[in-house]
């Protein structure tokens, strides 16, 4: 019987910039421990092309992590299809988490998991009953109590701004949150539509602290 690897928390990445600040600052703050990182590509009619951007960018920032020596994780991805449904019936969250609980029934040991919940998202209205929501679903799927594993925010206070610089620049720069690419470049990549909430949300960033985030010159 093989013996499974014993992990504290569960992170679920996107590739995004704040699921990335989450997985970045939770393995370095804690590099004696094992973390079970996991990412779930979500398919649907209208996000295959956002789908693809984000794979890209999750694979060049582990492989930028595991440079840096940081290597106290195991990664996992999973697949969510569906396109046949039209139109995204249910919150990206909700996908999440309950893929989270899966992972979570799969591997006991784990006591922690992690949401990249910002202090931007607790402002929005409605924001606390989906987290509420999500919260349900996290802990019916994965049959385990509050006491049992708890849910962290290590962005809670974090405003997209300190976010932002809480990251290297150089996985800064590799990190994709736009929710549709737009237009096929010569190399086969896409361009940021900047019209999204995220890309909003980032432009703003940008251009209130001007010369902070060079890196994204050509966000």
């Amino acid at each position: 019987m093989t013996n499974k690897t014993i992990f504290r928390g569960l992170i679920p990445f996107s590739g995004g910039i704040d699921s990335t600040a989450v997985l970045y600052s939770t393995l370095t703050k804690y590099p004696n421990d094992k973390f079970l990182v996991f990412k779930i590509n979500l398919i649907n009619g209208s996000s295959a092309s956002r789908t693809i951007q984000e794979i890209a960018a999750a694979d060049k920032i582990l492989h930028n992590l595991r440079a840096r020596g940081i290597n106290n994780f195991e990664f996992k991805s999973l697949e969510f299809n569906y396109a046949s449904l039209g139109p995204p019936p249910v919150w990206d969250s909700e996908v999440v988490n309950y893929g989270a609980a899966i992972c979570i029934k799969a591997y006991p040991s784990i006591y922690e998991f992690y949401e990249g919940a910002i202090a931007d998202d607790f402002l929005q209205e409605g924001f606390f009953e989906r987290l509420d929501l999500i919260e349900k679903i996290f802990y019916a799927i994965s049959q385990r109590s509050k006491e049992e594993i708890k849910i962290v925010f290590p962005l809670k206070e974090k405003l997209k701004y300190e976010v932002m610089k809480l990251l290297p620049p150089e996985i800064l720069q590799l990190t994709w949150s736009c929710r549709n690419p737009q237009g096929m470049q010569a190399d086969y990549s896409m361009v940021r539509c900047h019209k999204c909430q995220p890309c909003t949300i980032i432009n703003n960033v940008i251009k209130n602290h001007p010369n902070e985030f060079t890196v994204l010159e050509n966000w």
